[in-house]
């Protein structure tokens, strides 16, 4: 391989002003090697090889100077934008993109307008790669082309130029089942200023929720205090998404403002509940605190949440709970402690079997069955008890 590579080398420059046909035949079949030329750099030649009458030279050519990546190639990769085969001048396009460099900006915007949709995209993904926000305006306009590849491809280039004039177009594709993924992940390479705009947009249209609360797990620890404030929000969408997209963030930052939006309507608590499950035994402590909070609600809450984390160290202070003076409460306790599966909550259990509330000794009698607890040791009443209590609210299908 060495050695062809000197013989090519030292063949290449002398083909360029004294073109024939022969030659061109020659260079056709040496097109796949013509990247070996890009180390020394063939500039001119390579340039010259863009209006050979081949078209695979002619985007092999293009090829190799956008892995030489050298700005003086921009000019002859601009004319060759206007090459009659539409894969040379895609070829071009891509080129252009590999060596950034802005120069190569306003030829790439015109060929936006290309007649073919290769053209096009290659065009979109180059003014991603340069990164700068000349392209916005055009990109933008690119999202409504005729043609999803060239749609795609234009809503990834504007995340990776991040400027915050492309958002408002990149949060309209999250509602389009074609696009939702590339603006999903535009929008999070923009970042931070997106936050707000996002939930705006929610508001506006419920149906984009899901994929906004994904958009914002994205970006992340920036969104966390935009999503504390939105958890007040006067639509409940919003504050689901909020909700939702914090769980998935985690942090110590995110738990008491999901435990406090828990009381929320049932469609917010069951996105907090979720977010705190998934967060896990970092929420221990401040949801063992909210047992004895003011309202019942957000005690029964913080009861069913602990009882789906199943921490080993929550029985006592539930066991304790099991005394409250709400019976949702003392039945919301029942519950988690037969979900735990602990058998150290027996007797409290059994107790509460007894209670004068009978949605507390029915949950009590279930949560003793889930924990299998040993009754071989009980008087045979209070088996009998427990049996009934069991059959009350599980009864044969």
């Amino acid at each position: 391989m060495t050695r062809i590579y000197q013989i090519f080398t030292q063949l290449l420059p002398g083909l360029g002003p004294r073109i024939t046909k022969g030659r061109e035949a020659a260079m056709e079949s040496w097109a796949p090697m013509i990247g070996v030329v890009e180390k020394e750099r063939n500039l001119e030649v390579l340039a010259e090889m863009l209006k050979y009458s081949n078209w695979l030279v002619r985007c092999d050519a293009a090829d190799a100077l956008g892995r030489v990546g050298d700005s003086r190639s921009v000019g002859p990769l601009a004319e060759a934008l206007k090459d009659s085969n539409n894969l040379a001048r895609a070829a071009a396009a891509r080129a252009l993109g590999n060596i950034g460099d802005v120069q190569g900006v306003q030829p790439l915007v015109e060929a936006l307008t290309d007649g073919d949709s290769t053209v096009r995209a290659e065009a979109a993904q180059a003014l991603g790669k340069i990164g700068d926000s000349q392209a916005v305006g055009p990109l933008t306009k690119a999202l409504s082309d005729s043609h999803d590849l060239v749609r795609g491809r234009a809503a990834e280039a504007l995340g990776k130029v991040k400027d915050a004039g492309a958002i408002e177009a990149l949060i309209g594709l999250l509602a389009d089942n074609e696009l939702c993924i590339q603006a999903i992940h535009a929008l999070a390479n923009i970042g931070q200023p997106a936050v707000q705009p996002i939930l705006q947009a929610v508001a506006g249209n419920h149906a984009i929720c899901l994929p906004a609360a994904e958009t914002l797990r994205l970006i992340g620890q920036q969104a966390v205090g935009a999503l504390i404030e939105a958890l007040h929000h006067s639509d409940a969408y919003v504050r689901m998404c909020a909700a939702k997209a914090m769980g998935q963030i985690g942090g110590e930052a995110v738990i008491d403002p999901l435990i406090k939006a828990a009381t929320d309507n049932y469609a917010v608590w069951s996105y907090a509940a979720e977010s705190l499950s998934n967060i896990g035994k970092a929420t221990v402590e401040p949801l063992v605190q909210a047992l004895s909070a003011d309202n019942p609600y957000a005690q029964q809450c913080a009861a069913e949440l602990l009882g789906r984390i199943g921490d080993d160290q929550v029985v006592t202070p539930l066991v304790k709970s099991l005394a409250d003076s709400n019976p949702s409460v003392r039945a919301a306790v029942a519950q988690a402690l037969g979900n735990l599966g602990d058998c150290e909550a027996t007797k409290a259990l059994l107790d509460a079997t007894h209670d004068a509330d009978e949605r507390v000794a029915e949950s009590a009698a279930i949560a003793l069955g889930r924990i299998n607890a040993p009754t071989d040791k009980l008087p045979a009443d209070e088996v009998s008890h427990i049996h009934v209590r069991w059959r009350m609210r599980t009864p044969d299908r």
